[in-house]
């Protein structure tokens, strides 16, 4: 696929992400690839009837920050979802989904409620993230379950001010997935899971985070398992690899539970997803 094809599909999971999709088929896009925007990446010139969206898009984009062909690579897989299936509500085929008992209405949410980018950092970045809060991770000790028995073996901490190169990343997943104006919780959550570590259906607290979580998952892959809350045998499952991004906001944020399965429970397609220790770098906005 053209780039162009992939600047599409960003732009319009930007639209998405701000409940604007609809505006989707009124929008045209156009790239030129001008070697440094921000130091790096793509100038995307982007035309819209809604002056306003077109501003914030723009901003979007602006602040990014991606590498080269980012766009392609951490896009392809929302995109074999999305425009393959634009006008087909069975979206079961998605690579990073498999569906249990699910109808149209679980393939809506996905679309438009739930969303994974791939590769979102390198792994030149994961390297730095991790070197940043280790030193003080290494100072606790895993616990063996969380005060709402939700998680565990786990360690956790807070952290408000980041390396200047890190910072830029964190920046990055509020751009991506908060949109303009929403106001954000300034602490992040980091999460250290124990290898043996699991995290069990839930529901995060409503008066501790407002309607959307992004979490960044690195040095392991992992499977998160989301179950509606009025029928449990209605479930999907949702392939969280190394270095990427999960946003989660509104229905499937609130009317399903997520966890992250045992290894000996992880399990995708069929085939076995190996555990390790896994940190989770999660943004959330105000409740």
């Amino acid at each position: 696929m053209t780039p162009v094809t992939y600047a599409t599909a960003l732009y319009r999971n930007l639209l998405r992400l701000n409940g604007l999709g609809y505006l989707f088929r009124n929008v045209s896009i156009g790239m030129t690839d001008h070697g440094d925007v921000r130091n790096r990446g793509f100038l995307l010139k982007i035309k819209c009837d809604s002056v306003t969206v077109l501003r914030n898009v723009r901003q979007k984009f602006k602040t990014l920050n991606l590498k080269d062909k980012s766009v392609a690579r951490i896009f392809c897989r929302t995109l074999h979802g999305s425009t393959q299936n634009e006008h087909n509500n069975n979206i079961h085929d998605i690579d990073y989904i498999t569906f249990t008992n699910c109808d149209n209405d679980t393939c809506k949410i996905l679309r438009n409620e739930l969303l994974l980018l791939p590769n979102f950092v390198s792994e030149e970045e994961e390297k730095q993230v991790v070197l940043e809060v280790e030193p003080y991770l290494k100072r606790l000790r895993y616990e063996s379950s969380h005060w709402d028995d939700a998680i565990h073996q786990y360690r956790e901490t807070e952290k408000l001010k980041w390396s200047e190169k890190n910072a830029i990343i964190i920046q990055r997943i509020r751009d991506v997935a908060f949109p303009q104006g929403v106001k954000q919780i300034s602490f992040v959550h980091v999460l250290d899971l124990k290898k043996e570590g699991f995290i069990k259906p839930h529901v995060d607290a409503v008066k501790f985070c407002g309607n959307t979580v992004a979490g960044l998952s690195l040095l392991s892959s992992s499977v998160m398992r989301f179950v509606n809350t009025d029928n449990k045998a209605q479930f999907f499952d949702v392939l969280l690899e190394r270095r990427s991004l999960y946003i989660m906001k509104d229905t499937a944020r609130y009317k399903y539970t997520h966890e992250i399965l045992k290894d000996e429970e992880s399990v995708f397609k069929g085939k076995h997803i190996p555990r390790d220790r896994r940190i989770a770098v999660i943004c959330r906005n105000e409740p």
